[in-house]
């Protein structure tokens, strides 16, 4: 697969962002993965970044939005917050995403057993992880 350009970024819609991202999950969930040549990406995308998506996740190891939905170099914007919560740098980030850059769809990615979340319940207290996790108890 080749990264994506202007023009074929703007042939994207929601719901066509949405399926590319299903149709990455199941080939993950298969363990298969698109043919893509991430060096021939990496010079594709030297002059520019068309991705289609802007995933919010949290920055578990094992929920890696590009791996859990098979995207390849310039296909997304992954921002990673313990918890996956908005705060305004993120809410500007995705901003830039979708008005800047143009992305056509947010995705917020929970998964299951989030530690952040589970301290927030919690009330574990250890340095600036306590202000982070007051942060989560208040979007509760």
């Amino acid at each position: 697969m080749k990264a994506h350009t202007k023009e074929t970024q703007a042939t994207m819609t929601p719901e066509k962002s949405l399926q590319y991202l299903k149709e990455g999950n199941l080939r993950f969930q298969n363990n298969l993965k698109a043919n893509r040549n991430l060096l021939e990406q990496v010079n594709d995308t030297r002059e520019g970044q068309f991705p289609f998506a802007t995933i919010l996740s949290c920055i578990d190891s094992r929920v890696s939005a590009e791996l859990v939905f098979d995207q390849g170099l310039g296909d997304i914007f992954s921002a990673r917050i313990a918890g996956n919560f908005v705060n305004e740098d993120i809410l500007g980030s995705m901003e830039f995403a979708c008005k800047l850059a143009g992305t056509k769809l947010i995705v917020v990615l929970g998964h299951t057993s989030c530690g952040a979340v589970k301290g927030a319940c919690d009330n574990a207290e250890l340095g600036n992880l306590t202000a982070m996790l007051g942060k989560i108890k208040t979007q509760l």
